[in-house]
């Protein structure tokens, strides 16, 4: 049995090119890796199968890790498969890549299992064809991520930094996200050459400057349960910003205490909020 740990991502800069003629839209973003995270176990089996043991999930194929499972065994030229259980913590549809950060915990998984001896990089390749945000999933830490995510530049990760992560009880569609940036005409500043400037010097005031998310923007005038989110938690005077296409956010905290401390408040205030304790992690 193989037992892989599937950490959460925030995106602590997001910024989104225009249309390309294929549909996507080039990025350019820093992530970093969290110790908010899944477990995902696995052994070998004559199929592929996913038992959910802990949160909520789609079971059978509409599962990314079904699909990453079939993928890889498939690559591989492999008769046999996979039995797969998950106990899930990070919120879905909250821009935190939960989703495929399983994915790549199973590609990784399925490497040790069947002994392929598959590189972080191979396998980072093989995940670039089921989703954008698999191969930074793979390999975790901290990168700067370009094309539509999948080509990585590693950082040094700072692990340690306290973390508080807030989810509404909202979601965002991905593509009308891409949609509400695509409607405004200007885009704010790329602030992404800053924060890998940040990581690389460890210069906390520089990296809370270069923190930036276009969709916020571009999603906030039409989705009011974000704007006031938002709102409520920059109330706190702490560096608040929105992850991904949402609908989670982080605040940058000054130490573990005043983390456990805004988690009792705002889960009193807010019962229907995901809120958690968090730090970013070098795994």
């Amino acid at each position: 049995m193989i037992q892989e740990t599937a950490y959460a991502k925030i995106n602590l800069t997001l910024s989104v090119g225009e249309r390309r003629p294929d549909g996507y839209h080039d990025i350019d973003s820093v992530m970093h890796s969290i110790s908010l995270h899944d477990t995902i176990t696995l052994k070998k089996a004559d199929t592929v199968s996913l038992s959910i043991l802990k949160g909520s999930a789609p079971a059978g194929r509409d599962n990314l890790m079904v699909k990453a499972a079939e993928h890889f065994l498939a690559a591989r030229h492999i008769i046999g498969g996979v039995s797969m259980t998950l106990a899930k913590e990070i919120p879905s549809e909250a821009g935190m890549g939960g989703g495929s950060s399983d994915a790549a915990a199973v590609l990784r998984g399925l490497s040790a299992l069947y002994e392929t001896g598959d590189t972080p990089e191979t396998l980072a390749a093989l995940g670039a064809a089921l989703g954008a945000d698999i191969p930074f999933c793979v390999l975790a830490g901290a990168a700067r991520c370009e094309g539509i995510g999948e080509k990585l530049t590693p950082l040094a990760p700072w692990p340690g930094l306290p973390l508080l992560i807030v989810r509404p009880q909202t979601s965002v569609s991905t593509a009308k996200a891409y949609a509400a940036i695509d409607a405004r005409k200007l885009r704010p500043e790329n602030t992404t050459a800053l924060c890998v400037k940040a990581l690389e010097t460890r210069d906390k005031n520089l990296l809370l400057s270069s923190l930036s998310n276009d969709f916020e923007s571009a999603l906030f005038p039409t989705h009011p349960i974000l704007c006031e989110t938002a709102r409520t938690l920059r109330a706190l005077s702490r560096p608040v910003l929105m992850t991904g296409s949402g609908s989670a956010f982080f605040l940058l905290l000054e130490n573990k205490k005043e983390g456990e401390a805004l988690r009792e408040t705002l889960k009193r205030d807010h019962p229907l909020w995901f809120v958690e304790t968090a730090e970013t992690v070098a795994p």
